[in-house]
């Protein structure tokens, strides 16, 4: 015997109501897992003491600001309302806000690039655009340098149109400088000398290793180049004529540059 199954005319009635629960429930479900994911990888960069941590909290409020717009948008749209219209009701403002918005838009995005990319962190001696100096933050919107008495903020669009050099990317900065040792010097006994003051000295690093290097011989002498390595860039001139008077004082050299 068979049974003839069917639905109450009701269900009929409420079908379309639980597919529409059921879309708004999709809206929301996946973009916050999508947003999730995104703030959980941002988050690994918050304990980094490279970056300044108020950009990463900004920028994960800008992303989940973003995903609840969305959300709204998408749940707008299924219960039936016309974003186009909507969109064209408010067109004018919108351009005018996208257009007041769009260096600030583009400089968070590069800062995003900046703090994913770390090319770059608080401490490095960098140069961009022409501009040197010591990074004293990362921020969303610019990059701030300090070099001795100079205060430079450049904005972080920069750093996606411009070549970034970076002189500390490895934690040290190389110095040089020349000195002339008379032909009639025992070039060895003086290059001992020289090896004896840098290695008392304290300013400079003992790794990577100094180099003494002779470059040219003249009529006047040997061109001998000294390399070293320093911690802090800002202080190499201060560090450098320390070395220069030392050497001076402790041996007969023509001179140096």
């Amino acid at each position: 015997m068979l049974y003839d199954f069917r639905l109450p005319p009701q269900f009929d009635l409420i079908m379309p109501y639980i597919s529409m629960i059921f879309q708004i429930l999709v809206a929301i479900i996946i973009p916050i897992i999508i947003m999730n994911i995104i703030v959980k990888m941002l988050s690994k960069y918050d304990d980094d003491e490279s970056i300044e941590r108020t950009p990463i909290k900004t920028v994960i409020l800008i992303i989940r600001y973003i995903t609840f717009i969305i959300i709204f948008a998408v749940i707008l749209s299924i219960i039936g309302i016309d974003l186009k219209s909507l969109f064209v009701s408010l067109g004018l403002v919108s351009v005018a806000i996208s257009l007041a918005a769009k260096d600030t838009f583009s400089n968070i995005i590069s800062g995003i690039i900046i703090i994913i990319d770390k090319k770059f962190k608080v401490g490095d001696l960098i140069e961009i655009d022409g501009q040197l100096g010591k990074v004293t933050k990362i921020g969303l919107k610019s990059v701030e340098l300090y070099y001795k008495t100079k205060y430079v903020s450049v904005p972080n669009v920069v750093f996606s149109t411009k070549s970034l050099v970076n002189y500390t990317k490895y934690g040290v900065y190389p110095e040089t400088f020349q000195i002339n040792l008379k032909n009639d010097y025992d070039l060895e006994e003086k290059i001992s000398q020289l090896e004896e003051i840098l290695d008392n000295n304290e300013l400079i690093l003992k790794k990577p290793e100094y180099l003494i290097l002779p470059k040219n011989i003249t009529p006047y002498g040997v061109d001998v180049t000294i390399k070293f390595f320093i911690k802090d860039p800002i202080k190499n001139n201060k560090i450098k004529a320390r070395l220069i008077r030392e050497i001076k004082q402790k041996m007969i050299i023509e001179d140096s540059a």
